[in-house]
């Protein structure tokens, strides 16, 4: 018998051995980043930075260590004094890869927040492209790690000296680039310490050890969320009709998209004709997709199915609509962090008020750069009472909702909402218009958000026939898609609407009217 089969087989039988006696090897963390991550600012660092807390939630299954060096950010060039910067240098980093962790999680971005502007208009693509730089090291590890990244930064206090930069804010699209190039996991670190953010972080930058408890619980939980083999997350067409070529559309707004089909007018006709079309929703709250049919049609978005009728018979074909919809949403609830804080060629923030609003880092509620003075007070009264409220936060319906279905080509966009950003309250006199500045910012914003490119049509519904003063932001809505590109439905110039209500009941003209007019952008795409 080969010598060297024998040794290998001694070896594997070794091993195999100590495994039934020993137990297995425990899973190797690698906590990889900045002074975060270091426990910069935590007197018992050893016991309760985030890693070392990490280590007890995990338990003996796992061995954490923490691999942390302060000051230290993603770009390969920076330098801090005469030494370089970038974690890529540091022992830290070779020591990480020397022990071949079984998983790494990695928090840098912070620290090259002064940097990020300046380094991205002069060479777009230069943080991502480093710190794919940077995890590549450990990608090609013969341990093959799953690797984990911050892709919301930890939050600044106000206070600390980057608090209103929309650095952090541009970085989210690079990070989700990163992910995505590496197949890595993203972690929201913002959320979970936003609500905590003046009392967990005593210096405005560095948590103490009960905003690393949060950081820790986040982290675990990704973890053990993502212990098995990697998930397909994606939300695709349905398999019944994707081979068909349907028209896809999305249908977004607020309680007028979101009205039901068994409350409108005309709704038994229009419930019947759904049987002789191939029509699917994919509602965001549920998740799923559902075929619609004379037994379901009902419970589905009025506008929505009467549209998708109208577009089957002028297709031929099958139609999926994309629903992500909440009465009372604001736009900001559909608008990412980086739309938000958007900014132009020579870096001149391309959204001034909606860059407040995202850098402030503060619920709707509590933040006074918000205007919409309606939806802040609802959102206060109503948010504990599993009302539609849950979904007016900053960016809420674009996490929950958009985010999963942005890959999927697009025949067009149907938007039908603004009563929630046109006016500063809803009470008895229907309020005073917001600031045009503002209001033209939504709008604009929106339409960036979610037309992927400009031979996509998007169909904006005008504010109907109402005894509110919406005159001003029709204004702003032509002028809008009129310098974009986008299509206004005139539904006021219709006379389509109800003076007295805000939800008016017939919604078959306005499905008709959006029908008509993506028949003629599509002729002409």
């Amino acid at each position: 018998m080969n010598p060297k089969f024998i040794i290998k087989l001694f070896l594997f039988a070794g091993a195999f051995f100590a495994s039934i006696v020993l137990g297995a090897a425990p899973i190797k963390v690698a906590c990889i980043g900045d002074s975060i991550t270091y426990g910069y600012g935590i007197a018992t660092r050893d016991t309760d930075s985030y890693p070392a807390q990490l280590q007890k939630m995990l338990g003996n299954k796992y061995e954490v260590r923490n691999f942390g060096n302060s000051g230290r950010g993603v770009y390969l060039h920076s330098m801090r004094g005469n030494e370089k910067r970038g974690y890529r240098f540091m022992k830290e980093h070779a020591d990480a890869l020397a022990w071949k962790p079984d998983i790494v999680v990695c928090n840098l971005g912070i620290n090259d927040s002064g940097e990020f502007l300046t380094h991205e208009l002069t060479n777009p693509g230069s943080f991502r492209d480093d710190y794919l730089k940077l995890l590549g090291d450990y990608t090609r590890l013969s341990s093959k790690p799953k690797i984990f990244i911050w892709g919301k930064l930890s939050p600044l206090a106000p206070g600390q000296k980057f608090y209103r930069a929309p650095d952090p804010f541009l970085m989210q699209k690079s990070l989700a680039e990163v992910a995505e190039k590496i197949g890595a996991i993203t972690i929201d670190m913002q959320e979970p310490l936003r609500p905590v953010l003046l009392s967990v972080f005593p210096d405005k930058l560095h948590p103490n050890a009960d905003g690393a408890k949060i950081i820790a619980e986040t982290v675990r939980d990704a973890i053990l969320a993502n212990a098995g083999p990697k998930k397909n997350s994606k939300v695709e067409l349905p398999p019944e009709i994707a081979r068909k070529r349907p028209e896809v559309w999305f249908c977004g707004g607020q309680s007028n998209m979101a009205w039901t089909l068994e409350r409108s007018v005309g709704a038994k006709a229009e419930i019947a004709a759904t049987a002789g079309c191939d029509i699917w929703i994919w509602n965001f709250e549920t998740g799923n997709w559902t075929k619609v049919t004379p037994a379901n049609a009902g419970k589905q978005s009025s506008i929505a199915v009467s549209f998708a009728i109208r577009r089957a018979k002028a297709s031929k074909k099958p139609v999926a609509i994309l629903y992500v919809s909440a009465g009372g949403a604001p736009t900001e609830a559909f608008l990412r962090d980086e739309t938000m804080a958007a900014i132009d060629s020579t870096g001149k923030p391309l959204f001034p008020n909606l860059l407040k609003i995202v850098t402030n880092r503060k619920q709707i509620d509590t933040n006074e750069d918000f205007p919409a003075a309606w939806c802040a007070r609802e959102y206060r009264k109503r948010i504990d009472k599993n009302s539609e409220s849950r979904w007016w936060d900053l960016g809420i319906l674009e996490r929950e909702g958009t985010a999963k279905i942005r890959h999927i080509p697009l025949t067009g966009i149907l938007w039908y909402q603004g009563e929630s950003n046109a006016t500063t309250n809803i009470g008895a006199d229907g309020g005073k218009p917001l600031p045009s500045d503002y209001m033209e910012e939504t709008l604009r914003a929106i339409i960036l958000e979610l037309r992927p490119n400009a031979k996509t049509p998007f169909l904006m519904f005008g504010l109907p026939i109402m005894n509110r003063d919406w005159a001003p932001y029709r204004e702003l809505q032509k002028k809008v898609c009129k310098d974009t590109g986008a299509i206004y439905l005139d539904t006021f110039g219709a006379g389509l609407g109800d003076k007295n209500d805000v939800h008016p009941r017939n919604k078959i003209p306005f499905a008709e009217m959006a029908s008509d007019a993506a028949t003629k952008a599509l002729k002409k795409r």
